[in-house]
């Protein structure tokens, strides 16, 4: 498939409107998530009212999980408080949340308004709160990326609040996947297969050499497992239209990708850590065969799938 070709934007109401897609190709889009559950800017991340945020705008979300010293299980994606905590002490910002501090210690610090003073009330959540929320919502998915608290303790925590069919293992462990769905059978994951440094901004031969190649590596890993225990993907791109390669890796690479796994039953959203930013990667990505998306610029996404929902629609063909 040509991902040029076949989306045709067109501005409509000052945006952009895909081509008329059949309804059965936007039926997984619920599987698509903010990534950090607030993105780069638009909300503090991991916080449970970023979460309900998210929920709310019909979007799972992904999150970062560990625990403190004194074993609770918190929402929070760094080691330390450093980028996130406002109005705390040097000292206190350097430490390591998981080896020296407690959860009373942590609990009342503003982790929000390091986006701006509107979220100062944003709190560090625990998994209780979290999975709390979830219940008696049995849409509202969350991609869970685990940072060393442990899958047992997540899938516990799951199944004491009734929520572990919300729940998904996430992470670019293949091995962890697969060790998920043997603590909790029939749970559900999502690998993540991407890798760092960014690409330059022309993608040149070397970058895209160097991604396939370690999306090769992962998915060796996933073949010789025969594809168990994978309940979605997330790969990670790049998309820059100036270049002479769109996509790293190669647009063409993915949609091999995507195939491969459709052909074992899992869905594949993508999340473009370049280009996020413009509706039109979130088109292409879709006209690649994705089935939904992550992004760190969550209303982005949202107008994305709300235009491909809405192209969808019988009144649209």
């Amino acid at each position: 498939m040509n991902n040029t070709e076949s989306t045709k934007p067109s501005s409509s109401q000052g945006g952009l409107v895909h081509a008329p897609v059949p309804a059965e190709r936007v039926s997984l889009m619920h599987i698509s998530h903010v990534h950090r559950g607030g993105g780069k800017f638009e909300r503090p991340d991991n916080t449970l009212e970023t979460f309900l945020w998210c929920w709310r705008n019909g979007s799972a979300l992904e999150c970062d999980c560990r625990r403190t010293r004194d074993g609770v299980g918190i929402m929070l994606h760094d080691a330390t408080l450093r980028r996130t905590a406002r109005g705390i002490s040097e000292e206190l910002a350097s430490m390591d949340v998981s080896t020296q501090l407690d959860w009373d210690s942590i609990k009342d610090i503003d982790v929000g308004s390091y986006l701006s003073p509107e979220f100062s009330h944003h709190r560090i959540p625990t998994i209780d709160e979290v999975f709390g929320a979830m219940k008696g919502h049995p849409t509202w998915l969350c991609m869970v990326d685990e940072k060393g608290i442990g899958p047992a303790e997540i899938a516990r925590k799951a199944v004491e609040a009734g929520v572990q069919d919300q729940v998904y293992y996430t992470g670019q462990d293949y091995s962890k996947a697969v060790e998920w769905t043997r603590i909790l059978p029939g749970g559900k994951t999502l690998l993540w297969i991407g890798t760092w440094p960014v690409p330059a901004p022309d993608h040149n031969e070397a970058d895209i050499a160097r991604f396939e190649s370690h999306f090769e590596k992962i998915m060796s890993e996933v073949r010789a497992g025969g594809f168990a225990g994978i309940s979605a993907v997330s790969l990670h791109t790049y998309c820059n239209p100036d270049a002479a390669e769109k996509f790293v890796p190669r647009a063409s690479y993915v949609e091999s990708l995507v195939k491969e796994f459709h052909e074992h039953g899992i869905p594949v959203c993508s999340i473009p850590f370049e280009g996020g930013e413009r509706e039109q990667t979130y088109f292409d990505l879709f006209d690649l065969g994705c089935d939904g998306f992550s992004s760190d610029y969550p209303s982005v996404m949202f107008a994305a799938i709300r235009d491909l929902k809405k192209a969808a629609e019988p009144s649209a063909k």
